[in-house]
């Protein structure tokens, strides 16, 4: 036991776990144990029975072993180079777009429709759709919704959809009222999904 609980052991047995694991670690991570490592050798060879050296070594070694273990126990949870939830669904939504926005004749009397196209560009399937709609007239914003698109249950990767919204013009504005509230221009952007895997 006595061995086993030497100072210089418990250094020795730090410093190559630490060299076991460095070709999973970072460069600079790598180098900053290496550096450690030469320190405690140099202060080994100089200890030579200095029992205030060799207690500066222990304490030394006590805190690589907490550091390592703090680092270790965070690169098990989560790695490095793995792909953070938000960061896979900014590259998916760029390849996921909107083309062909148009207005078109409503059915219904008070209402402007528009149609447009989506298309799904990215390598995964999704789903759950929401999109925002702003709606000027003259270059001024004058309404703004944010629907799902009910009528696509998955929209699959390669494929698109043509969706139609369509907008109620207020029944208690006046003629003029409605006129100006009218849009002659829409710009409609995907603002979420649900990523199908």
């Amino acid at each position: 036991m006595k061995v086993i609980n030497s100072p210089i052991v418990i250094t020795i047995i730090v410093i190559v776990s630490a060299f076991t694991l460095k070709s999973q670690m970072k460069p600079d991570f790598a180098s900053e144990i290496r550096g450690a490592y030469d320190e405690l050798i140099s202060i080994a060879q100089d200890a030579s029975g200095d029992a205030e050296k060799t207690k500066a070594i222990q304490d030394f070694a006590e805190q690589i072993a907490s550091q390592l273990k703090t680092g270790f126990s965070s690169g098990f949870s989560s790695k490095d180079d793995e792909e953070s939830r938000d960061e896979k669904f900014l590259r998916i939504k760029k390849n996921v777009h909107v083309t062909g926005v148009k207005e078109i004749q409503s059915e219904w009397k008070g209402r402007q429709a528009i149609m447009f196209r989506l298309e799904n560009k990215s390598e995964y399937a999704i789903s759950q759709i929401k999109v925002n709609l702003e709606f000027y007239r003259n270059g001024e914003l004058v309404d703004v919704k944010n629907e799902h698109i009910h009528d696509i249950e998955v929209l699959d990767s390669g494929e698109s959809f043509t969706a139609k919204e369509e907008r109620n013009t207020p029944n208690h504005l006046t003629e003029e009222e409605k006129a100006g509230f009218a849009f002659d221009q829409v710009t409609v952007a995907v603002t979420s999904f649900q990523i199908v895997e």
